[in-house]
This record gives structure tokens, sequence and C-alpha cells, in this order.
């Protein structure tokens, strides 16, 4: 006779009554959470100015063809996006749409792999509701970077989310032709990706390749899904390519880009490669020691699986989500969340590996990776990056908690730190809300005051923002300048093109003099009919000018100063006297 003091099990090894309704109620908060941070996504919509990082994505996106020189085509995919939206609101929420959609698709195709390949994983329907859930909830944490104007990192994200979600959505499909064309989406899906990030759709082409020999068991039918891959690729790459440029011309952007790149980036891969492993072992210690009593918390409870144990899991965690710097920012800020974030993963992937079949493992393996490969190529520390892509996690967290036949009492400490994880994952996101965003001046919701910036629309920005909108619109009246003058920014202010309602002269982004003199080389004749803007050194000088603009100042006429509030940045706005708008 079965021991009666074991829990009832369903068909399947999933419990009755307790475990089902503790199932139910994880997947309500994660669907909270998702709600919750959708709803902050939407609320910043039109929120904030920033004149670097997003103005330069801004303007790759809006004048895709006046950009001669890149190391990445981002503009390919982002232009058709503007095209379609047309201001900064719609803009955003472009990429929202994309970041939890896709999202969602490698939720499910994680549920289909798990139906299929991984059947022992396979979650009731509070867990598969859960997966997606908690795939768009971690998708959405790129919100605390920076805004979600799609961008080469949010579309590297988008794409690889696709890829594999449309690759393991095909293992599950027995009709060739729905299979095929899904894997060919998948491989658009990945060129999409390659021009925004080459080293990560590299990366990432990788994990698919990995994804495709474990789902499929014939030779013929992996090299088949390997075949419509690779076609969907070289189709999404020349529809790219050619909806915007030719082979050559792009060759002579990509020399030129790569030529721009390494004046202010000059780490060889291997050394960087080297630097990632270091920084990464150094981060991970970090995490080991300042979560440890949560680790020996989960240690004791694998060791000794009781109701106490499981308490002590439970206030271990209590302490990990209270001790998070929500409110910290910048780069430790995400360093801090991400030690929380790999801690528990780790944890829970400790409490579910020995249940889970050799073959079932391989789709955790995927879904832990892919953010690594999302991140591959860039310049900030690998360990960090990663926050911008972590939607798989999300993913492999549910499973991992909802997929094992077990008991109502070990079913508990699962559930507990998945909890914990969308806890500390989407407050991370909500009280962004409370934080200075990306290069502004104050919080998000104290951007409040309606401007008029260029082509972006109205927008809502802070007080020292609306006060340098002014000066702005007082330089333009001053000199003038008319909507599309030729526009140099004189070093890191690509925003003032989108202030000025300017077209940036070649590319949207110099750094310093040598950038700026490789780009005037051939076009020394626009220099003295551009409107330029100078960010003054900290000193209020000026700082070193190209060699092209030897008539300055004699030749240009002083059109005013503003101020961006961010770190107080003095701006002098110049145009060249040879200016004529419209040209004769």
């Amino acid at each position: 006779m079965a021991d009666s003091k074991k829990p009832v099990q369903e068909a399947g090894g999933r419990a009755t009554t307790p475990q089902r309704a503790l199932e139910a109620a994880v997947a309500a908060l994660v669907l909270a959470a998702v709600c919750a941070v959708a709803v902050y996504a939407v609320w910043s919509r039109n929120r904030g100015f920033e004149i670097t990082d997003e103005a330069y994505y801004l303007l790759l996106a809006i004048h895709p063809a006046e950009t001669r020189y890149y190391i990445s085509a981002q503009q390919w995919a982002m232009a058709p996006l503007w095209q379609i939206t047309g201001s900064l609101a719609s803009f955003r929420m472009a990429g929202f749409l994309l970041l939890t959609g896709s999202a969602a698709v490698l939720g499910m195709g994680a549920l289909a792999a798990a139906r299929g390949r991984a059947a022992s994983v396979m979650p009731q329907w509070p867990g598969r509701i859960a997966v997606i859930g908690c795939a768009v909830v971690c998708a959405l944490l790129y919100a605390i970077t920076i805004n979600v104007s799609p961008s080469y990192n949010l579309l590297a994200s988008a794409g690889a989310y696709l890829s594999l979600g449309l690759v393991l959505l095909a293992g599950d499909k027995t009709a060739a032709a729905g299979r095929v064309g899904m894997l060919g989406l998948a491989g658009v899906a990945l060129a999409v990706e390659f021009v925004c990030k080459p080293s990560s759709g590299l990366a990432t082409f990788v994990l698919v390749v990995i994804a495709v020999l474990w789902l499929d068991r014939s030779g013929g039918r992996k090299t088949l899904a390997l075949a419509a891959v690779i076609a969907g690729g070289l189709f999404g790459l020349a529809a790219l390519l050619f909806a915007h440029t030719t082979p050559t011309e792009a060759a002579q952007a990509f020399s030129g880009g790569m030529a721009l790149f390494r004046m202010v980036q000059t780490e060889p891969i291997l050394t960087r490669l080297g630097r990632y492993a270091i920084e990464f072992g150094g981060y991970t210690a970090d995490a080991m020691r300042s979560n440890v009593f949560l680790i020996v918390a989960v240690l004791v409870y694998l060791i000794r699986k009781s109701w106490v144990t499981i308490g002590l899991v439970i206030a271990a965690l209590v302490h990990a989500l209270v001790a998070a710097e929500y409110f910290s920012y910048g780069m430790a800020q995400y360093v801090e969340y991400m030690q929380r974030a790999l801690v528990l993963l780790a944890l829970m992937l400790a409490v579910a590996w020995q249940t889970v079949p050799v073959r079932s493992r391989w789709l955790f393996v995927l879904l832990a990776m892919l953010p690594y490969t999302v991140a591959m190529g860039t310049g900030n520390a690998l360990f960090g990056q990663v926050i911008i892509s972590l939607a798989s996690w999300g993913a492999l967290m549910a499973l991992a908690a909802y997929a094992r036949p077990v008991a109502t009492r070990d079913a508990v400490a699962s559930m507990a730190i998945l909890v914990g994880f969308v806890g500390l994952t989407s407050a991370q996101i909500l009280v962004s809300k409370a934080k200075i965003p990306y290069n502004l001046n104050e919080r998000m919701d104290r951007q409040s005051f309606a401007v008029t910036i260029g082509p972006l629309g109205r927008v809502k920005v802070d007080a020292g923002t609306r006060q340098f909108m002014h000066e702005i619109d007082a330089a333009i009246a001053k000199c003038r300048i008319a909507p599309g003058a030729p526009f140099l920014g004189l070093y890191n202010v690509p925003g003032l093109a989108l202030a000025l309602n300017a077209v940036p002269v070649e590319t949207p982004w110099l750094n310093n003099v040598a950038q700026a003199d490789a780009v005037l080389a051939s076009n020394e004749a626009l220099a003295d009919k551009a409107v330029v803007a100078i960010r003054l050194n900290i000193d209020a000088s000026l700082p070193p000018l190209p060699a092209a603009l030897k008539g300055f100042p004699a030749n240009f006429e002083h059109c005013g100063d503003a101020v961006f509030p961010h770190e107080q940045q003095k701006i002098q706005i110049w145009s060249g006297l040879r200016q004529r708008w419209p040209p004769d």
C-alpha cells in the first residue's frame, strides 16, 4: 500500500490541492508583476530627453541615409520603425512591444520544448502562465538602463529572444512547412541581431545550432533545420542591406566606421575576453560573499528537507530582498542586481537539477546562456551587461520552479526562490520612477513639463531641460536655423541635432577631435556651412577643434549658449555664415 503520509499525486506527478493552490497564487503574483512593470513602461514612454546614447539611436533611425560610417548597421532595422511611428513616444512603444512580444515568444518556445523534447519539465497551466510572464518581466529590465527606444542593444535582445524562441517552437511542429517557416523566421531574427550587433548575432547563432542539434533526433532533420535557419538569415541580411544601400557602400561605411571606432576603443579581442573572465570571477565571488546567508540556507535545506529548513530559506530570501540596493544608480546598480539574480538562478538550478533528466537539462543550459550571447562584444563588463537581455532567465526560473513532480513541502522552496526573483526584478524596474534616469538630472516622475523637440514631437522633461530647450529655441531664432541644416556636434552631444532639428554630417556621434578630423577630411566644404554645437570643457574653455574649422570663429555667427542640466554641460551654438537655407 502507498504510504498514507505522502501527498496524493495526480497523473504526471502533480500534487493535489495544496500545491496547486500554491502554484496558482505564484502565477497570480507573476501576472501582477507583469501588469505593474508594463504600466510603468507605458507611463514613461514620453518622459525624458537624453542627448547622448538615446539621441544617437534616434538620429540613426530618423536619418539612416545620411549615416555613412558605422560598425553596427542598426539604422537598417530602426529606420522602418521610425517611419511607422514618427514620434519619440510611439517609437519607444515600438521598442516596448518588440521586447515584450519577443520575450513572450521565447517563453512559449521554452514551453514547447518542455512539452516535446523535455516532457518531464512541462508545467501545468499556472506554470505556463508564469513562464511567459517571468520572461516578459525580465525583458523589461532593459528599461532601468535607458528608455526602451529601439537601439542596437534592444534589437539584439529581441532578435535573440525571437530566434531561440522560434527554433524551440519549431522543434514541436510536425508539419514540415510550418516548421521550415518558423526556422526561416528565426534566421531573419538572427539577421536583425547580426546587423545591429555582429558579435552578438554570431554568438547567438552558435546557441541556435546547439538548440537544433538537441531538438532533432535524425541527421536529416538537423541538416534541414540548420539550412532553413541559414537561408532565413541570408534572406534577412540581403533584405536589410538592399533596402538601404549596396554591398560596396556598406563595406566602405564599415571600414570608415571601424577607423572611427578604433580612435576610442583600442582593446584587442583576446584582451577583452580575458577581462570578461577576470571581471566575471571577481563579481561572482563578491556575489557569494554578499549572499552567503541565502546560499547556506538553501544548502541546509538540500541536506535536510523539512519545514524548518524551508522557513530558513524564506527568511534568507526576505533578508536578501530587503538588503538589495534598489535606489543605487549606474553600473553599481546593475552589478548589485546581477549578483543577486545570478545567485538565485544558481540556487534554483541546485534545487531542481537532480530531479531533471539529462536530456531536459539542455533546455536549462540554452536559456541560461542566451543573455551572454547577446552581451558578447560589449566594452562594458560582461557580468553586468546581461541585465538588458534576461528574459530567458525569467522563463528558466519559472520552468524550474513549476516543472518538478514533488510534494507540496518541497515545492515551497522552489516557489519561494521564484517569488524572490520576480520580486527583486520587478522592484528594480518600478523604483526607476524614483531614481535619476540615465544621463538626466531629475527623477522620472519629475519629467513633467511638455516641450516640443524637433522631429520628436511633444516630450515631457524636467524644469532644467525645459529651460535648455528655451535657450535652443532662442539660438534657432537668432541665426534663423532652418530644419535640415547640416550639423556638427563637438563632442558627444548628438542630441543637439534633435533639439536644433538639424542633420548630422556623416555620423551623429563624434567623441574627439581625431574623429571629427577624419569625418571632415572629405567634407571640408561643409564645415563653414554647418550648425556647430560645441560642448565646453569643465573650465568653460573650448575643446580642440577639427582642422576643417580653420575659419572659426570668423566665419561663424554665435547663436547663443545653452546649459543641459545633466552635469551642467555648457554648450555653444554657432552657425556658418555661408549657410543658405533653403539652398539656391
